[in-house]
């Protein structure tokens, strides 16, 4: 089994490479970078200045195609959202997850460029999101990576780690769908 990570829109290349070791070590999976995919242009909402997570993640379930056990993982730089919330940091199907970097950069927050934050970010979310396609639900454990983030802060404050009820459910694959 693998997991493919799929540029949405324009990415810089090094922040999808930055992802590859992470991931493997998290999930005991080799990791792949697949051929970029169009934003869909349906998903934008003018008025919100964002783009239906939901929309973007069927449309990249849609356009690449998962086989056997592997995972895919869509990264954009657009600002995502979900009916009802102000935004989201990311969002899973069975199969596929989608992040995106946008609200993971400190500039974002009108602080100074700081690439160890970001790529910390940037792991916890992916981990996170690719957790769910193993059928991991969000985790009470406040240091564990399936723990729910409704904040940058709260991302910042746990690992990309599983906890110890959560790791073995991912290398067995014993989980059920979330």
């Amino acid at each position: 089994m693998s997991i493919v990570l799929v540029p949405i829109g324009k990415v810089d290349p090094a922040e999808i490479r930055m992802l590859e070791d992470p991931l493997e070590a998290a999930f005991s999976r080799g990791v792949a970078i697949g051929e970029e995919v169009p934003l869909p242009a349906a998903a934008r909402n003018a008025a919100r200045g964002q783009y239906d997570a939901e929309m973007v993640l069927e449309f990249l379930s849609l356009s690449v195609e998962t086989t056997g056990d592997g995972r895919v993982l869509g990264v954009t730089n657009a600002d995502l959202y979900f009916p009802g919330m102000n935004f989201v940091f990311g969002i899973a199907g069975r199969r596929c997850a989608l992040i995106s970097l946008h609200r993971l950069r400190q500039p974002f927050y009108s602080l100074p460029e700081d690439p160890a934050v970001f790529r910390h970010r940037a792991v916890v979310e992916a981990v996170h999101e690719l957790g769910h396609t193993f059928g991991l639900a969000h985790c009470k454990d406040p240091r564990c990576v399936m723990r729910f983030s409704n904040t940058i802060a709260e991302t910042d404050r746990k690992g990309p780690a599983f906890c110890t009820a959560c790791r073995p459910r991912v290398c067995t694959g014993a989980a059920g769908r979330r």
